[in-house]
């Protein structure tokens, strides 16, 4: 009589977030250049923010307050105009130019973060910097094309939720049950687009860590993956929030200090946007060890599926108890 195979127990219910810290703790050479570039893309934002976008942002506001108070006939107003014209229009670029470096650079950062994560949790070996370039050249079209669709679902589910909240206010004066129901499709369509979020999240790794889907293939392939595993979904979105919601204090500090005390403020700066690649690093090594977790779960259900029935010489199934 055969022996039984003995399966290794199943990952506790927290097992994905102790890999989320421990992954790059064990792979410091690894993951500590991509902390450092997802550090620089983070003060470069800030910076861009700070000397480009707000000052530029305070212009418009000012020169709008300008043009309310002053006449339509007075001579300074067409001048007041092409000067609220002309910061606008320096204001939406450098606004345009910050989001493009953010979703190009962020993007590229992050998958090359999700690369190096799957190679780390699945590899025997101690993966190097060489080693993970060799095994994405091949796939990085993948993780690019599901990275785009991802972006493109959130924003129609984001432009649905926002269509949804601007029919309210005709809704106010028209039936107050119409209004009831369509605040109630706002919030389950905020909670679908948090959800959302993370299944597109899993399928970048999908998309990493096998060869074949992409795209939608991706994100369908994520999404059947999660069905049994949506509460650990659910912690991670907490442990994720929590965690960003604990660094952001660090720089009301910086800005606090930088007034009173520049070197002080600079250090905190600086330990932000450290913190802030931190937890990004902790977020993909985390989404891929639940990806892992929910891969292998789908395996066995799959392979306990194969074993239950098992075919006749004449054709026929029969079950096995």
């Amino acid at each position: 009589m055969p022996a039984a195979v003995t399966r290794p127990p199943p990952p506790g219910f927290f097992a994905f977030l102790k890999h989320g810290f421990l992954l790059p703790a064990r792979h410091r050479g690894l993951f500590l250049p991509l902390l450092a570039l997802t550090a620089a893309l983070a003060a470069g934002l800030l910076l861009a923010n700070s000397l480009a976008v707000q000052p530029l942002a305070t212009a418009v506001l000012l020169d709008a307050n300008a043009i309310s108070r002053a006449h339509r006939d007075s001579a300074a107003y067409p001048g007041l105009v092409r000067t609220l014209k002309s910061d606008l229009r320096r204001l939406l670029l450098d606004v345009g130019a910050c989001l493009l470096a953010a979703v190009v650079a962020g993007s590229a950062i992050k998958i090359a973060t999700v690369f190096a994560a799957v190679a780390a949790f699945s590899g025997t070996e101690r993966p190097t910097v060489s080693a993970v370039l060799r095994s994405a050249r091949g796939n990085l079209l993948g993780p690019f094309l599901t990275i785009a669709f991802g972006y493109v679902l959130e924003v129609a589910c984001a432009a649905a939720i926002v269509a949804l909240a601007l029919l309210m206010v005709y809704l106010l004066e028209y039936s107050v049950l119409l209004l009831f129901l369509d605040l109630l499709l706002v919030l389950l369509a905020s909670l679908f687009l948090v959800y959302l979020t993370v299944v597109c999240t899993v399928a970048v790794v999908v998309s990493a860590a096998e060869p074949g889907p992409r795209g939608v293939a991706a994100v369908s392939r994520a999404w059947r993956l999660m069905e049994r595993k949506n509460a650990q979904a659910v912690l991670y979105l907490v442990a994720t929030c929590a965690l960003g919601a604990a660094v952001s204090p660090v720089y009301t500090l910086a800005l606090r200090w930088w007034q009173q005390l520049p070197g002080s403020g600079v250090a905190a700066g600086v330990a932000y946007v450290v913190l802030l690649g931190a937890v990004e690093v902790f977020s993909v090594a985390a989404v891929t060890a639940y990806y892992f977790e929910c891969r292998e779960s789908k395996e066995e259900e799959e392979e306990m599926a194969r074993h239950r029935y098992v075919k006749l010489p004449n054709g026929d199934e029969a079950h096995i108890r």
